[in-house]
C-alpha cells in the first residue's frame, strides 16, 4: 500500500505529465467547491450568525495572500478575532517575550488572546477556512496544495518560486503533518515537497487525511 512519508512523500508514485495533472485538479476542484458550497450551505449560515451574535460584524475576515506566481490574492476567512487584533499582537509580542519567540518561530499563537470565544471554536475544527471554497472555485486557490503565504513571509527564500509555481491549497501536507504544531522553517519544506511530489494519489491520500487531521485537532488554533 502506497504511505506517506513524515516528509510527505509517497512511496512509488511517477509524478503525471503535468498538463494533464493540472486539468484534471482545476475540474476536480470546481465541481468539489460547488457541491461544498450547496451542501455546507446550511452550516455556513449557522456560523455567520454565532459569529454576528457572539462579537458583531463583519463576519467574514478578507486577508491578503500570496497566490500562484506571485500574484496577490484576497482569502476569505471567517472572522476568528476581535477587531484591531493586528495592533494587539503588536502589543502582545512586545510586552511577552515567550510569545514573541513562539510566534516567531510557528507564526502562531496556541493561546491568542485575540480569539472571540466563536472564534475559538471554528479555529479548532478549521470551518473559519469553509469561505475559502469561494477562493477555489474562482481559480485563485486549490483544494490541495501549500497554505498560503502572507506578502513578504517568502521574500528572498530561496524555496519561494518552486512554491509559488503552484495555486495555494485549503489543505495539504503542512495541514496533516502536525499544522501549527510545525515551525515556520518545517511547513516550508513539507510546502516544496508536495510541489515536487504532486499527484493524483497524494491529492487523495492528503484529502482523506485532512478529515482525521480535523478530527483529531491536532495543531488546530
Amino acid at each position: 500500500m502506497e504511505q506517506v512519508s513524515r516528509q510527505g512523500t509517497v512511496s512509488g508514485v511517477v509524478p503525471t505529465p503535468r498538463l494533464l495533472y493540472s486539468f484534471a485538479k482545476r475540474v476536480v476542484d470546481v465541481f468539489l467547491s460547488i457541491l461544498a458550497l450547496v451542501v455546507f450551505s446550511p452550516v455556513l449560515l449557522l456560523i455567520a450568525v454565532a459569529i454576528w451574535l457572539d462579537s458583531g460584524l463583519p463576519v467574514l475576515y478578507r486577508c491578503e495572500r500570496i497566490g500562484r506566481y506571485g500574484q496577490p490574492i484576497i482569502v476569505l476567512k471567517f472572522r476568528t478575532m476581535r477587531d484591531g487584533s493586528h495592533h494587539h499582537l503588536e502589543e502582545l509580542l512586545t510586552a511577552d517575550e515567550e510569545k514573541r519567540l513562539e510566534y516567531g518561530s510557528r507564526r502562531k499563537l496556541r493561546d491568542d488572546p485575540r480569539r472571540t470565544r466563536v472564534g475559538t471554536l471554528l479555529r479548532r475544527t478549521s470551518l473559519d477556512e469553509l469561505p475559502q471554497l469561494v477562493n477555489v472555485l474562482a481559480g485563485e486557490m486549490s483544494l490541495v496544495g501549500p497554505r498560503p503565504y502572507f506578502p513578504g513571509e517568502l521574500a528572498r527564500r530561496a524555496e519561494a518560486a518552486e512554491i509559488l509555481r503552484v495555486r495555494p491549497g485549503m489543505t495539504g501536507l503542512w495541514q496533516v503533518n502536525g499544522r501549527s504544531d510545525r515551525t515556520f522553517e518545517e511547513r516550508i519544506g513539507l510546502d516544496v515537497e508536495y510541489v515536487r511530489r504532486r499527484s493524483p494519489l497524494l491529492d487523495t491520500v492528503i484529502v482523506l487525511r485532512t478529515f482525521a487531521a480535523v478530527i483529531s485537532g491536532r495543531g488546530a488554533y
